[in-house]
């Protein structure tokens, strides 16, 4: 019995300290044979069945085999395998258009890949995802695997798609609080209807797990802390369509309690730190507990301290229930990490040059990283409108404190063909426009308009290049042509011009913008005009200097919610001028958050004054007139001064637009923001005459307006209705614009 275990240990040691000297592969053809041999670990001192199906599943892993046997005798081992073939040809059946294109992505086997029965289950349970996905829940999918010489396949799918399986209703039960008419407004997933003609009511996994969530933003946002989604199911009818559940439990509502902030650096100055908990406070007394209302005093608070010049901070607002019905909140104040940036990465600019990226920085690499300058060169990338996204991530560097500042943009359409249509009480206007804001990729702006009216003819070409010759300044330039045309009045006007400008940032926020322009009038007398007018006929020309001064204290210059913007302007038209004059403007425009995010207010006022020198009167073309902008519901040359039947315009301008921004139960995949306005103002002044009608009525104006992006191009809709006004004015009750990208 000694014996047999002396033996049998003998036998055990042999085995597990053998060594490969030589390795066989057998089977192969396609595959090189040291592609295999080095998979295999020669220096391995125990050969045993463990090393064999470590080895076994190394090569299956490289998937160029079907078949893999691996045998050890007398210091060799041998390789035994059979090879996968290769894809000959490739088709997939019974699909067309977008879906065939992203099902092309998904599938990995294409001619000459190598085939193997795991990948194209894998493919086939890929594909079958994307169908659901889409609401194709009844799809099937048969693959065809055909053998043919040489160790080759040729492989077909063959997809049908049946009928999208379609949410017929959605149901929410439990302690919900809430309508469904109003949970429903919150979730993406839609009921079939035949009048939802821009939503999609197709059953999506992915979309109910995000509309469990939005509900239980929805919920907490409204007060209800600790709300649940417990659960979300569908169940099928027999014409494969669903029935949609949410289960909600919303627990009880919370109010806000107790407040306090903490600081941890001595960076904060006591005064700030008092002026913040005085006006936090006072947002969140007595308030139900609501998300809006954290991010709102994040976004004061952090305004606050970039008003102070704080330039590198960060906020943590901290959640503590403290009774059942009340949340305390922390406001946790900190000196953020100063570390410098190293490397500043810029990805997804496909057709923009990286430069034009970088003009918008207002950080570079070496920079302390600075929150202000962070946000100040995101939203200045955005404010270009060259990209659909725009996100960035700071990450640590292969240098000790240092950041790298990662930027990731997606590019969209940036050229855009757009028409418009206005009716008012003096026939239609039509406007076309062709725009290109990215030409050649380097953010230069190009822009014709063409307006064809019932009483003009307009064409201008505009080109602006933001950072001229990497000089920071901007470089714009313009020709124009435009032509009244009062045949009931008996004269035309032409007028035809161009103007250069540059503009560049002489302060923090401060701009200046100096042009020079060009200009020649014609104006021609055709008939039955009055004697005021025939003593305006003549030839005109005009050379004039200009500046603007802009302050831009706007939080964002894409869609801003607080700040403020104000300007001031003059041109001076002197030196070979037929008729000398001073042009100035004066506005302001104030955006505030009123209720909610939801809803952002905004005043604008604009004052506006011609004056003529050497006891001459100001031509007909340098006249103000109120634009559409500052009063909607009249035409733009429908209010104020007339001679003749006809507006001829003002002396003298002062409008005030009140605006506001508000919630719409269109879905937020058409991007479709509504408006609420009302706009006051009035023309006057008539220097060439006193004789003329020159009404100091204020006219007023409310309405509603909404922009669409739709599937056919951006819409946009404008009603308005004058609520004072002269007998003499002209009103413009709807305008419609509708667009295209390329």
């Amino acid at each position: 019995m000694i014996r047999f275990f002396v033996l049998f240990f003998f036998i055990l040691t042999t085995i597990s300290f053998a060594e490969i000297k030589k390795v066989n592969i057998v089977g192969n053809s396609r595959v090189n044979s040291n592609t295999i041999e080095t998979l295999v670990d020669k220096k391995i001192t125990n050969v045993d069945s463990i090393f064999i199906n470590n080895l076994t599943k190394k090569i299956y892993d490289t998937e160029f085999f079907s078949d893999v046997k691996i045998s050890y005798n007398q210091d060799t081992l041998t390789i035994t395998v059979v090879e996968n073939p290769i894809v000959n040809f490739f088709y997939i059946n019974g699909v067309k258009d977008s879906d065939l294109d992203q099902i092309n992505k998904i599938i990995t086997l294409k001619e000459n890949s190598i085939f193997s029965t795991s990948k194209l289950k894998k493919n086939i349970e890929d594909t079958r995802e994307f169908l659901n996905a889409s609401g194709y829940y009844q799809a099937t999918i048969i693959p065809e695997v055909i053998k043919i010489d040489n160790n080759q396949v040729n492989l077909i799918i063959n997809i049908d798609k049946k009928d999208i399986s379609k949410i017929k209703n959605i149901y929410f039960i439990g302690n919900k609080y809430f309508s469904n008419s109003q949970l429903l407004d919150v979730i993406t997933s839609k009921e079939d209807s035949w009048w939802k003609l821009f939503t999609s009511s197709a059953l999506s996994e992915q979309r109910v797990e995000y509309d469990k969530q939005l509900l239980k933003d929805f919920y907490k946002n409204k007060g209800f802390f600790e709300a649940q989604i417990e659960s979300a199911f569908a169940s099928v009818d027999k014409s494969n369509n669903f029935s949609l559940t949410f289960s909600i439990n919303s627990g009880k509502k919370h109010k806000f309690g107790d407040f306090e902030i903490k600081t941890s650096a001595a960076t904060f100055k006591d005064q700030d730190v008092n002026e913040i908990k005085a006006f936090s406070s006072k947002l969140l007394k007595n308030e139900i507990y609501s998300t809006d209302i954290l991010n709102k005093l994040n976004r004061q608070v952090t305004s606050y301290l970039e008003s102070k010049k704080y330039s590198n901070f960060e906020i943590n607002i901290q959640e503590l229930k403290k009774s059942e019905d009340l949340i305390s909140i922390a406001l946790q104040l900190s000196e953020g990490q100063k570390v410098l940036i190293d490397k500043i990465n810029i990805q997804g600019n496909t057709i923009t040059e990286e430069k034009v990226i970088r003009d918008s920085l207002v950080l570079a690499e070496g920079d302390y990283l600075n929150s202000t300058k962070v946000k100040k060169s995101v939203d200045n990338i955005k404010s270009r409108q060259l990209f659909s996204k725009v996100d960035y991530k700071v990450i640590d560097s292969e240098k000790k404190n240092f950041k790298d500042f990662n930027l990731f943009v997606k590019e969209q359409p940036t050229g855009s063909i757009s028409a418009g249509v206005g009716y008012g009480s003096n026939g239609g206007l039509f406007e076309a426009s062709i725009n290109e804001r990215n030409f050649l990729g380097q953010g230069i702006n190009l822009n014709f308009t063409g307006t064809l009216a019932t009483e003009e003819i307009k064409g201008e070409f505009s080109y602006v290049d933001p950072n001229f010759k990497q000089s920071e300044k901007e470089l714009a330039a313009s020709l124009f042509s435009i032509r009244d045309d009062y045949s009931n009045s008996g004269y035309q006007n032409t007028r035809a011009g161009t103007k250069f400008a540059t503009k560049y940032e002489i302060y923090e926020d401060l701009f200046f913008r100096p042009n020079v322009g060009l200009q020649y009038d014609k104006l021609e007398i055709t008939g039955a005009a009055s004697n005021l007018l025939r003593s305006r006929a003549g030839n005109f020309t005009t050379s004039s200097v200009g500046y603007n001064f802009l302050i831009d204290k706007r939080d964002s210059k894409f869609n801003p919610t607080s700040g403020s913007l104000f300007y001031f302007d003059q041109n001076i038209a002197t030196f070979i001028s037929d008729i000398p004059t001073l042009q100035t403007g004066v506005g302001t425009t104030l955006y505030k958050e009123l209720f909610s995010e939801k809803f952002i207010g905004s005043a604008k006022a604009r004052l506006a004054n011609v004056t003529a020198f050497d006891n001459k009167d100001a031509k007909l073309s340098d006249r103000i007139f109120a634009s559409t902008s500052d009063l909607r519901g009249f035409e733009p040359r429908g209010v104020g001064p007339v001679d003749s039947k006809d507006h001829v315009g003002g002396n003298n301008l002062a409008t005030l637009s009140l605006k506001s921004t508000f919630p719409n139960p269109i879905p937020e995949s058409l991007r479709a923001n509504s408006f609420l306005f009302l706009d006051v103002g009035n023309v006057w002044g008539v220097d060439y005459s006193s004789l003329i009608s020159d009404s100091s009525k204020i006219r007023s104006s409310t309405g509603i307006a909404l922009d669409i992006v739709s599937p056919i191009g951006p819409l946009s809709f404008t009603y308005s209705i004058p609520l004072s006004k002269a007998s003499t004015d002209k009103e413009q009750n709807f305008t419609f614009n509708i667009g295209s990208s390329f």
